[in-house]
């Protein structure tokens, strides 16, 4: 598999990753690059330790085919609404599956970092500047994101994490040569290292649990600890996918 930059340009070692990251966050996130933390843990996985192939395994799996990763982007940005910067995912992953079908994985990776805000944090902050005369497009976004994963909007859906909401259509608005895939996926990795706290991990698991009840949702039974769902979002399907790498010592 190719590691590249948005441009195209190839990324060989974690130096080059880090450089890309480095560039396209911001200051509280760049914490993220450093042992024991999700951003630099991603890069040394695939980099170092053959994550493709865990992943490849997977994914073939759930899928029933066999799948070949062709290309990675680290923090590869997918525009889903009109409004603002689109999902940025922690890695984009292109494939294609032996029946010639397409297929993205988008990577969310995670040690003991939280899924976002609430919705109703975001939410009733973005409609207070609306009605005081600020411009702000993050009541649409956030309004237009419920309707795509809930076909009925609910006052519990108000205490679901952003994140997870623009992560799906994050997943299935990803083109490559402005075509969509025809097999969609969300990868949520959380590494526990020697920096995971338990309490935190636990709290980002059932926020998780949280959404996947909300969503029209089937469970894959699997024979590992790994969490897998088909999720129907605004009418197609995508699958995510929930795994743990234990790296304590």
């Amino acid at each position: 598999m190719d590691y590249t930059n948005s441009k195209g340009s190839q990324i060989n070692n974690l130096s080059d990753w880090k450089a890309i990251f480095l560039q396209s966050t911001n200051k509280k996130k760049k914490e993220q690059w450093q042992h024991g933390r999700s951003a630099y843990e991603l890069a040394n996985f695939m980099m170092k330790l053959d994550g493709e192939t865990m992943i490849k395994k997977i994914v073939s799996e759930l899928i029933n085919e066999n799948v070949l990763f062709e290309t990675a982007t680290p923090e590869l940005e997918t525009r889903f609404d009109k409004y603002g910067s689109g999902r940025v995912h922690d890695l984009g992953i292109w494939g294609i599956t032996d029946s010639k079908k397409t297929i993205f994985v988008g990577v969310e990776s995670k040690v003991d970092e939280s899924f976002c805000e609430k919705i109703s944090d975001l939410y009733f902050t973005a409609k207070t500047k609306e009605l005081n005369g600020e411009k702000t497009n993050a009541p649409k976004r956030i309004e237009g994101l419920l309707k795509r994963n809930f076909k009925v909007s609910k006052p519990k859906h108000f205490d679901l994490r952003y994140q997870l909401l623009y992560s799906t259509a994050g997943v299935l608005d990803a083109t490559k040569n402005k075509e969509k895939a025809d097999i969609s996926i969300l990868l949520i990795i959380v590494f526990k290292t020697d920096s995971y706290k338990k309490n935190k991990g636990e709290k980002n698991l059932d926020d998780y649990h949280k959404f996947i009840k909300c969503v029209e949702s089937e469970k894959i039974q699997s024979n590992s600890d790994i969490e897998l769902h088909k999720l129907k979002i605004d009418d197609k399907e995508m699958y995510s996918i929930y795994m743990t790498i234990d790296e304590r010592k």
